[in-house]
């Protein structure tokens, strides 16, 4: 991408708006504010701080934090200084924080005052740090004030001395199926993103973007890139509960958001929905795990605004859209069974389905799913040879099975590591929750497959019923058999008060495997 064409790093997200909008509100969190002209100030002085402890263009920040604004500032500080951030789940273990540390070698830790207990507790276990700021007010051997480092850095006007192609960030992926590994998401993969996104939702510069998913995360960021570079106000949460989303949409007068399902279900649920003024809603963003049509359908009548699905993993970002016009309620029978997909390709986005052996298959027929886009990623860092097992001529296998339909609608049926094969057949989970949630009684669903000696596996059902219902395992199982071929029935229901999610809200089914299948 030539530097006249794109924004060449995403630093100039800031400087454009800093001058087109320079008494806008770029960032609001409580009573905090900053326009676009400060966000633009500081982000600069973020870049000079880095050169002052010594980082050169190429190393690494990593950052320990919850939402908030100087997330943002660090983000585009990096952009502008030519370091790579290295974004850090707060959730995770010393032992996995220090895996990740030593695999990404910062040479400046950021934490925040809240997990100041955490970056203790991996001090001896990592090498090479050099320098360690403090965000707020907690304590931290050798550490300076994030303000302080802001304060005594020079304002001079910096300029990015990285390229659209180098990395920005390295994402850990979520660790949903096993290891996290860091994909190298370059300035340019999230511009092109953001393009295809500003079609798929209909974006405009009036726009207020209410980030309440975790900015660690690849999907916040992307939708955070996505309605800056429009000069649009981000509204930041710090964390993530319905009531508070409710709250919040409200007193901001948000449009847009981005959900995952379990927390667009959890904000249907809330029983202090009607409470809340929803009229600036203007559109809803979902993706990231597989969304329930009942649930999808739920949200269509209560909300009562727009909505887009987009696809992707944290290495292809979104590779297809179910736009606006896809979201029928009450439509034909084509129209309901399509809000069951995936939608279709973006702009300048490729999609095949193959077998075990890379044949593309034809439509209807179940196999991987690859994507091919200026959005994927060129690899994982560190690890040529997964990047080499991911990416093949250019391909992203991403570990999905699903299908195309006659008009290249994708349909997600399954993760392969999360295929039931019970008496050789294979088993889609994805159907299966997709009628338990159907269910007047349920409020989560998860379905996996534990080991079983005559079957090899067999379909077993995790169930959170919604508060002041009452439901037997038998009559689920006799619900799913009257919605379902004999065989795909789950076998086992397990009544849970939670299901395990990591940060963004995911099911973690590996934690549900391991737990019921000892």
């Amino acid at each position: 991408m030539s530097p006249d064409t794109g924004i060449r790093t995403l630093d100039a997200i800031a400087l454009r708006n800093g001058l087109r909008f320079p008494h806008k509100t770029a960032l609001r969190m409580d009573e905090r504010r900053l326009t676009w002209a400060e966000l633009d100030a500081r982000v600069n002085r973020v870049a000079c701080a880095f050169a002052a402890v010594g980082l050169a263009p190429g190393d690494r920040v990593a950052v320990l934090a919850g939402n908030c604004p100087e997330l943002i500032e660090l983000y585009l500080g990096c952009a502008r200084a030519g370091v790579i951030a290295v974004p850090l789940n707060f959730r995770l273990t010393p032992r996995e924080l220090s895996a990740i540390l030593n695999q990404g070698e910062p040479r400046l830790f950021v934490v925040a005052d809240a997990y100041v207990d955490q970056a203790r507790a991996v001090e001896g276990s990592v090498t090479g740090i050099g320098a360690r700021w403090v965000i707020g007010d907690g304590a931290l051997d050798g550490a300076t004030s994030y303000e302080n480092a802001l304060a005594a850095a020079s304002s001079a006007p910096r300029r990015s001395p990285a390229t659209a192609d180098e990395t920005f960030a390295i994402f850990f992926t979520s660790g949903t199926t096993g290891p996290p590994k860091g994909a190298m998401v370059s300035h340019a993969n999230l511009e092109a993103n953001a393009w295809n996104q500003f079609v798929a939702d209909g974006s405009r510069a009036q726009d207020v973007n209410l980030i309440g998913t975790p900015l660690y995360h690849m999907g916040a960021v992307f939708m955070a890139v996505t309605y800056m570079m429009l000069g649009c106000t981000q509204v930041v949460m710090p964390r993530f509960a319905p009531e508070l989303w409710l709250r919040t949409l409200e007193r901001e007068r948000a449009t847009v958001a981005l959900l995952i399902p379990t927390m667009l279900n959890s904000v249907l649920n809330d029983p202090r929905f009607e409470q809340f003024d929803r009229s600036s809603l203007r559109l809803v963003f979902y993706g990231g795990g597989p969304m329930p049509p009942a649930v999808l359908e739920r949200a269509l009548a209560r909300l009562q605004c727009g909505f887009t699905q987009g696809y992707g993993l944290t290495e292809t970002l979104e590779a297809t859209f179910l736009v606006g016009s896809d979201h029928v309620l009450g439509g034909t029978p084509q129209q309901r069974a399509r809000l069951a997909s995936a939608g279709r390709e973006a702009v300048g986005a490729e999609v095949r389905i193959v077998d075990d052996a890379g044949r593309d298959l034809g439509s209807g027929e179940v196999g991987e799913v690859l994507v091919r886009s200026r959005s994927v990623v060129r690899g994982y860092w560190r690890m040529p040879e997964a990047s080499a097992e991911a990416i093949r001529d250019g391909w992203f296998f991403t570990g999905d099975l699903g299908y195309l339909d006659e008009d290249r609608y994708l349909f997600i049926v399954d993760r392969k590591t999360d295929m039931v094969v019970s008496g050789g057949v294979n088993i889609y989970t994805k159907e299966i929750e997709a009628v338990l949630y159907t269910h007047p009684a349920i409020l989560e669903a998860a379905v996996i497959g534990l080991p079983d000696e005559q079957w090899g596996e067999i379909v077993t059902a995790t169930i959170v019923i919604r508060p002041g219902t009452q439901v037997t395992a038998e009559a689920l199982i006799d619900y799913c058999r009257r919605e379902l071929a004999g065989y795909k029935k789950p076998r086992r229901v397990y009544f849970l008060d939670e299901l395990p999610k990591n940060p963004s809200g995911k099911i973690l089914k590996r934690e549900l495997r391991k737990a019921l299948g000892a």
